[in-house]
């Protein structure tokens, strides 16, 4: 389990029927759950209790306001985000805890009034914690690592008993099981290194894209996501045909794309 959470976190006083996260704005298939319990999310609808929460298809997107007036957290595709907790502080701070077991979240908050106020995103990987910032999580699925990137503010990053910080401007890593990699600077560009190898298996002739990302950040080609290594290497077959080409699509955990278009003969 990985946390995001706050140094200065106090003890919650549970406040019913105050809290909420609600729908502001959605795209393509976006699905409320509680208790076994879905259905298509409209805008306006409000999370408050434990276990509520929205799920994104492939595609979609959705947006969703914290309180009045704190800020926003946007769901990429194929995200899940829920409600661990919705409280207050003793000092009447805020305390908002939630848990995205898979996808992509890019939080953007104003900076918190209250020094109890606290925000953390608990991933299969680890918890981190806010105050105030706007900074970006991915799940990834094929091995549950969590990605953190920190645009702006102040986040860290805590998982089997080890806490890093992740400035404005970092980046780090969390694989299940073990500790946050030591924060990096985000880089302008995206790592992408790549080469292009022929196959022929039962007499038919295919093109081999066999790539390297980060594995901080995720990799699309022709529209699927990629399974990676754990040093971001990747592999994609296409039928060998002249003209072929492919698109690569590279997502940060601040949800910036770059593509390239990608000549495979």
């Amino acid at each position: 389990m990985a946390l995001v959470t706050p140094l200065w976190a106090q003890n919650s006083i549970d406040v019913s029927g105050d809290r909420s996260l609600r729908v502001q704005n959605f795209s393509g298939n976006v699905q409320y759950f509680s208790a076994g319990t879905s259905y298509p999310a409209q805008i306006g609808d409000q999370l408050t209790t434990v276990g509520e929460g929205v799920r994104t298809g492939s595609g979609s997107s959705c947006t969703l306001a914290v309180d009045v007036g704190v800020g926003t957290i946007t769901l990429r595709e194929n995200t899940e985000l829920l409600i661990r907790e919705l409280g207050f502080a003793e000092d009447n701070g805020r305390i908002t805890r939630l848990s995205v077991p898979q996808g992509n979240v890019i939080l953007n908050l104003r900076r918190f009034t209250h020094r109890g106020s606290e925000l953390e995103i608990e991933t299969p990987s680890g918890v981190s914690g806010v105050r105030g910032t706007e900074f970006g999580i991915i799940v990834h699925p094929e091995d549950q690592r969590t990605s953190i990137a920190t645009l702006t503010g102040a986040v860290f990053a805590e998982a089997v008993g080890t806490t890093v910080d992740v400035p404005d401007g970092f980046q780090t890593l969390m694989r299940v099981g073990e500790p946050p990699l030591e924060p990096q600077p985000i880089p302008a560009e995206p790592v992408f290194e790549y080469q292009i190898e022929e196959a022929m298996r039962d007499y038919v002739r295919y093109l081999v894209l066999i790539g390297r990302i980060d594995p901080i950040n995720q990799v699309y080609v022709a529209d699927e996501l990629q399974d990676v290594t754990k040093t971001g290497e990747f592999r994609y077959e296409s039928l060998a045909y002249r003209g072929a080409t492919v698109q690569v699509n590279i997502v940060t955990p601040l949800g910036d794309v770059t593509t390239y278009d990608i000549s495979l003969l």
